[in-house]
């Protein structure tokens, strides 16, 4: 669920939440992007206020409000808060949305793939490209492929093409 620490990620399910506003959902997305790899985050109001350039107050607010809407929990320990990201809210809405477009995705191009592979194989099957004449020559698309020696004048050209290159 975390994203690459130097971005801020917000998933749809916040983003269209209309309850929330745009300071929530900028604060979900950088306790998303500090989480890296975890479900949780350390930082500090003071460190929301910095970086969105608000104050302290408006921080505690949109974290009382996230905490609220069960996007996240706050607990407290011996190191300091930990700000942790409610991932079964956020999967599980995201999932009835995203999954259900991709399943049907992949069934609509897997059923297109079956048809146009089947077509294609009833079209080739009776089709042989290469087969043998009564003589034995080989024949290709119904033309008799048989080597015929090079004139001299053809010899010649293409000795002096491969000439070329060698001086």
């Amino acid at each position: 669920m975390a994203f690459i620490r130097y971005f801020i990620g917000v998933p749809r399910i916040i983003l269209n939440d209309q309850t929330c506003s745009s300071t929530d959902k900028l604060i979900y997305g950088m306790i998303n992007s500090l989480s890296n790899n975890k479900e949780y985050c350390y930082a500090s109001n003071a460190y929301f206020a910095k970086e969105l350039n608000v104050g302290a107050k408006t921080i505690s607010k949109s974290l009382s409000k996230l905490k609220e809407l069960n996007y996240i929990k706050i607990d407290y320990c011996k190191t300091g808060r930990r700000i942790i990201l409610n991932p079964s809210i956020v999967s599980s809405e995201n999932s009835k949305v995203s999954n259900k477009k991709f399943q049907e995705g992949m069934e609509e191009k897997e059923e297109y793939k079956r048809k146009y592979n089947t077509r294609k194989k009833n079209k080739n099957k009776n089709k042989i490209i290469i087969e043998k004449d009564v003589d034995g020559v080989e024949l290709w698309n119904g033309k008799r492929c048989e080597a015929t020696p090079m004139d001299e004048e053809t010899r010649k050209e293409l000795e002096e093409f491969i000439n070329s290159f060698k001086e």
